[in-house]
Formats: structure tokens, C-alpha cells, sequence
């Protein structure tokens, strides 16, 4: 009878070191069945049921052994490990307390101790535990790579970094140190060193969706898109399911200018997540890059569904009505989100465009007023309030709004070019400024390589308001040639006003005050 325990016993180890737990399990079971008073049986056992992921009958077979033996001190420090497995972390602190009262030399129920106490948001306990493992071994892996995770979950990132290099100090071939050491790495913005250990992480562990998901990530926060679309493909070969993965593989598609297969993407994402409202409103964005409107309201009205609070969906598809010159669509959209988001600026912005097409001035300006108040380093805001007041007649406050735009972004080639043009062709005599004029056209010019068509005639204008008629003659055909064939008549005209000698005045047509009328008594 010895003789066929010790038969079963051994082909029970053998088993559990193949990985065949089934067998195992069998094993020591037919062993139980020989000597039912035998805890290391029960032990054994236990700890094939655990790698099998039978966590339950395992802390049953690890509760047999301490009733058996009650000074098991490897039997409680499994049996908790059980119990951390099975969500049971007050059980398991206290089977790691008691490990830890018979073993009081042995670090691993301390680390243990400490890492439930990380995961219930004890950190204080937990490094006083993480802190007593390593004066017990100095050297362990596993302890400087736990407390790295709590330090990473308590956002002490330099902390967890430290820890992380430690535990590849001790373990070099640990994939998941690298990969976690990479995410403390990015948190810091040292993405060159995340994309590193990343890569060294993908050496260790080819097939590790994790790696993949991360470091394309952090290519896409350094805009390395194509680097990212690789790792999102890697991904998607080792799980074709990954609905985020096609999502954000659609991002990067979208920023390469890639919209056919960013929609692609977009739409493979739905279709394994139709309640997901992040590809779908992604789509939307691609569906109005390429102007493909319709379908864009489509996809932000389905959004509008799925997330009736999001403002960001009302604004884009209140943009999507604006393009198709629907404006009270385009209205009532931008309100809708400015009613969610009162402090946001984007919205008041469309509604300005939106008014301003429309012709309610008045109103276009106090939205861009509203932009401004929200975001005062907004350039965009400042030029397009500018272009609204210019619209009424108000030239100076138009040049000090193009200005103020100027100091917030002096090398913008737009910004230049609206402050040459006031400065060029403003009908007040006393804002136009010929010599800064040419200055700004000059740089605007500069900055677009003398390819805007725009700039080039703001160019010729400058040079007219300064009386240098040839060098206005030379750009105005310059512009004319560069000028797609809606605009060239326009353009044309001025050149004939520059052959003739005469600086060009912008007309505006100032829209008439609105009557005034008696209050009732």
C-alpha cells in the first residue's frame, strides 16, 4: 500500500509539472483516498485545483489540511492566494496574518498580505508589509513589482518606475515588468523610453495582445500613425474581435487622411459593439472630412441616441448642417450643446459661423464674444469675432481683434493675412497702414511658399497702398494665376485698378441699424 501512495503521489507531481491538472488532481485524489489523514495530500491537491482555476474546491482542500495540521503555514498562505483569486481578500488577510505568525522569516505571505491590502486601497499597510518583505530578502521580485503596482495605482509614477526596474534588475525576462514599467513611463511623458520597454516586452512575449494595445498607443501619442496602425494590425491578427482595436486602428487611419479605411474600420467596431458610440461618432468625423454629409448626420444623430447627453455629438452634427446650409438645423444643434455644456466654447463658435451666414451679425458677434470669455488664448475666435465686426462697419475693433489674435500666435499666415488686408484696403484712411501692411503680407507669403492665392493678393494690394504699383501689377497676376476659376474675375479687377494706378478700397456693405421703437407707456 506505501508503495502505491507514493506511485500516485509521484505521478501527481509529474502531471502538475506538465500543466496536466485534470490528471493531477486524479492522482492525489487517488491518493486521499489511501491515507484521508495525510495534509500534505490535501496540499497537493489543492495546489493542482488552483493552477486548474477550481479556486473553490481548492481552499476546500488547503481548509482539510490546516484542520489536519493547524501549524501549516504553506497550507494558509495558499489557501489565501485561493481566496484572492476567488475575490475573497478579507479571508485571504487572514490566512496571510496567520502564515505569517507561524513563518514569521518567510517574505512571501508578507508580500502577499501586502498586495491584498494594495488592492484594498490600504497603501499604508501595504508598503509597511512591502517594506518588512524586503528587509526579509532583499532581492525579490515579486515584491518590488507589487509595490511598483501600488505605487502606479496611487499615480506615483517616478515610485513605481523605480520598483519596475528593480524587479527587471532581479528578473530580466519578466515581460510584464517591462510592460508595466512602460505604462508609469508614459503616465510620465518619457514615451521613448515606454516605446523601449514596450518592444523589450514584445522580445519576451510575441504573442501579447497587452504589448501590442500599449505601444500603439504610445506611437499614436508621439503622432507615429503608421507605427501605430502596425501594432493595432498585430493586435488584431492575435484577437480579430477587438472592437476598441479596430476603433482606434481608425483614428490612426483618419490622421493619415486614410478616411476610406477609417470608415472600414469604423464600421467593423460597430458592428461588434453596436452600442459603443465612440466609432460610430469616429465615423461620423470621417464621414464629414470627405464631405459625405449625410451619412455624417446619420452616424451623430444614431450617437445623439445611444449618449443623449454628449454635447460633443450635437456640436458635430450641428457642423454637418451648417456645411449643407441647414441652418436652423445648425442652430438648434449648437444651442441643444451649449445648453449641456454652458462653459464650453466650441459650440458658441458654430453657432457664430451659424449666424453669421444666416446674417443675424449681432448675434454671430456676441457668440464669438462668448468663445473668447471661455478660452481667451482662442486665435480662431478673435479673427472670426474680427471678421464680424468688419462685416459691421466697426474697422477698429476689427484690427484690434486681428491683432489680439497676432500676439497669441504671431507666425499664423491667416492672422497675418486678415491684419495686412484691414491694414491694406480698410475704407478709414487713418487704420490703413501700408507699410505694415507689406510686412505681415510679406510673412504670410513666406509662410505658404507664395501658393495662397489670398495672400498673394493681399501681397499686391500692400504694395498698391504704398504706391508701388509695378510690384502690385507683378503679384496681382501672380494671384490671378493662382486664383481657382470662381474667384479670378474678383481678382482680376483689382489688377486692373493696380495698371491704372490705384490702391484698392474694400467695400463693405454695412448692414442698416435696426428702427428704433417706443416703449409702450
Amino acid at each position: 500500500m506505501p508503495s502505491e501512495l507514493q506511485n500516485l503521489v509521484r505521478r501527481g507531481h509529474v502531471y502538475a509539472r506538465r500543466g496536466e491538472y485534470a490528471h493531477a488532481i486524479a492522482a492525489f485524489g487517488g491518493a486521499i483516498d489511501l491515507d484521508p489523514a495525510d495534509a500534505e495530500l490535501y496540499f497537493h491537491r489543492g495546489n493542482a485545483l488552483a493552477a486548474a482555476g477550481q479556486h473553490s474546491d481548492a481552499v476546500a482542500d488547503f481548509t482539510q489540511a490546516v484542520e489536519i495540521r493547524p501549524d501549516y503555514a504553506e497550507a494558509y498562505h495558499n489557501r489565501a492566494t485561493a481566496h484572492v483569486e476567488s475575490g475573497e481578500l478579507d479571508a485571504a488577510l487572514t490566512d496571510y496574518t496567520r502564515a505569517i505568525d507561524l513563518t514569521p522569516d518567510d517574505p512571501d505571505p508578507v508580500n502577499g498580505r501586502a498586495a491584498v491590502y494594495s488592492r484594498l486601497k490600504n497603501f499604508d499597510a501595504a508598503f509597511a508589509d512591502y517594506e518588512t518583505a524586503l528587509k526579509l530578502a532583499p532581492d525579490t521580485f515579486r515584491t518590488y513589482f507589487n509595490r511598483g503596482n501600488a505605487y502606479s495605482a496611487l499615480g506615483r509614477h517616478e515610485d513605481a518606475v523605480a520598483d519596475y526596474t528593480q524587479a527587471v534588475r532581479v528578473n530580466p525576462r519578466h515581460a510584464r515588468a517591462y510592460l508595466y514599467r512602460a505604462l508609469s513611463l508614459d503616465a510620465l511623458d518619457r514615451t521613448a523610453e515606454a516605446v523601449a520597454d514596450l518592444s523589450t516586452a514584445l522580445r519576451l512575449g510575441p504573442t501579447n495582445p497587452e504589448a501590442f494595445w500599449q505601444r500603439a498607443r504610445v506611437w499614436s501619442k508621439r503622432d507615429e500613425h503608421e507605427k501605430a496602425v502596425s501594432d493595432f494590425t498585430w493586435l488584431l491578427k492575435l484577437d480579430p474581435k477587438h472592437a476598441d482595436a479596430f476603433n482606434l486602428r481608425g483614428v490612426e487611419y483618419a490622421e493619415l487622411k486614410d478616411h476610406v479605411r477609417a470608415v472600414a474600420d469604423f464600421t467593423k467596431a460597430i458592428a461588434l459593439d453596436p452600442d459603443d458610440a465612440a466609432p460610430r461618432f469616429n465615423r461620423g468625423l470621417s464621414h464629414a472630412r470627405t464631405k459625405n454629409l449625410p451619412a455624417a448626420v446619420e452616424d451623430f444623430t444614431e450617437v445623439i441616441r445611444l449618449v443623449s447627453d454628449d454635447p460633443a455629438a450635437f456640436v458635430q452634427r450641428g457642423y454637418a448642417f451648417y456645411e449643407q446650409h441647414e441652418l436652423e438645423r445648425a442652430l438648434a444643434d449648437f444651442t441643444q450643446a451649449i445648453a449641456l455644456n454652458p462653459e464650453g466654447g466650441r459650440a458658441y463658435f458654430g453657432r457664430s459661423l451659424a449666424h453669421r451666414r444666416k446674417g443675424d451679425l449681432s448675434a454671430a458677434a456676441a457668440d464669438a464674444t462668448a468663445v473668447i470669455e471661455r478660452n481667451p488664448k482662442s486665435d480662431a475666435a478673435f479673427n472670426l469675432r474680427a471678421s464680424i465686426r468688419y462685416q459691421l462697419g466697426d474697422f477698429a475693433a476689427a484690427l484690434a481683434d486681428h491683432l489680439a489674435a497676432v500676439e497669441i500666435d504671431p507666425d499664423d499666415p491667416a492672422t497675418l493675412n486678415h491684419v495686412a488686408w484691414v491694414r491694406a484696403t480698410c475704407p478709414r484712411d487713418d487704420l490703413r497702414d501700408g507699410s505694415a501692411a507689406l510686412r505681415d503680407a510679406l510673412r504670410a507669403c513666406e509662410l505658404t511658399n507664395n501658393e495662397a492665392p489670398g495672400y498673394v493678393d493681399t501681397l499686391a494690394a500692400a504694395y498698391a497702398e504704398l504706391g508701388r504699383f509695378e510690384d502690385a501689377v507683378k503679384w496681382q497676376q501672380t494671384a490671378v494665376e493662382l486664383a481657382p476659376e470662381g474667384s479670378k474675375a474678383d481678382y482680376e479687377t483689382r489688377l486692373t485698378l493696380y495698371r491704372d494706378g490705384k490702391p484698392y478700397r474694400d467695400v463693405i456693405d454695412v448692414p442698416a441699424p435696426e428702427p428704433k421703437t417706443d416703449a409702450p407707456e
